[in-house]
């Protein structure tokens, strides 16, 4: 009896295994199945795009890295409901400028500026697109001196009369009206990322403020005056991925009468390509 019981127990072990091997080599449900080849898919995909990025980069040539800075205007309503829900992961704004592009050419959005200059790795360089304005910084106050043959010791009510000399300028500085791009970006050792500084600006003379005005002897008009300008500028450091577009920031334009428009705003984009030269 105790030959037979232990036959019956190895018996049922062996039938244990068996059920929890089969169940172990049971197929995945179909939805499972097709997660994994989407997946494998997508990895395919991205191996793919960089592949062929890859064709035409070799290490060890020398490269030169390619900087576009571009000023995309929108109104303040289309900024919010394009960033409302939007959730960024990473650094990488190629999507959104293509919601842009896709808002420029519905008339949604317009290119206000864009410039564009190539580098070496370390090496600062600008590129500009101006007019000098030369302006006056200093003025000498406006002076009074006696007429010739008159008697300095006279009362004063027999005073000569006397001749005001008006404001003059004295002192002029050299502004640039337009836009200015001054970058330095680096390579990392994997010559893909770019670490980017970067200064890009656009200026406009919007008017001037009078400061004072008078007439002198002889009925001619004089006046001291200060420009007014209007600036959109930023300054940063940017860690890029070449090929990809990154946001920058946003800054608000001018009005018609050179006020801040808060009706509108400027969306500030970059994107650098690293260049082999050969």
């Amino acid at each position: 009896m105790k030959k037979i019981a232990l036959c019956l127990s190895v018996l049922g072990l062996v039938g244990v295994s068996i059920a929890i091997f089969a169940t172990a080599q049971e197929p995945a449900p179909p939805a499972f199945e097709r997660a994994n080849v989407t997946a494998t898919a997508e990895e395919q995909n991205e191996a793919r795009e960089l592949e062929e990025d890859g064709e035409d980069f070799d290490a060890d040539l020398p490269k030169q890295i390619q900087v576009q800075v571009e000023f995309i205007e929108l109104s303040h309503e289309a900024l919010t409901k394009l960033l409302f829900k939007s959730k960024p992961v990473s650094a990488d704004a190629t999507k959104l400028r293509e919601q842009l592009q896709e808002m420029v050419e519905k008339k949604e959005a317009s290119v206000l500026e864009t410039m564009i200059m190539i580098a070496k790795s370390g090496q600062k360089a600008t590129t500009e697109s101006i007019h000098e304005f030369m302006y006056p910084t200093e003025y000498v106050p406006p002076s009074i001196v006696p007429n010739s043959g008159g008697d300095a010791d006279a009362p004063t009510h027999q005073t000569p009369q006397k001749t005001p000399f008006p404001s003059f300028a004295t002192s002029f500085e050299l502004r640039n009206l337009g836009s200015t791009l001054e970058i330095e970006p680096t390579l990392y050792n994997d010559e893909r990322v770019i670490d980017l500084r970067l200064a890009p600006e656009m200026v406009w003379h919007t008017g001037s403020n009078i400061w004072h005005k008078g007439k002198d002897s002889i009925e001619n008009d004089f006046e001291v005056s200060m420009p007014d300008f209007y600036i959109m500028r930023l300054s940063l450091a940017l860690t890029c991925y070449s090929g990809k577009y990154h946001l920058a920031g946003v800054v608000s334009p001018k009005d018609e009468k050179g006020n801040t428009d808060h009706k509108r705003k400027v969306m500030v984009l970059v994107k650098c390509d690293v260049l082999t030269v050969k």
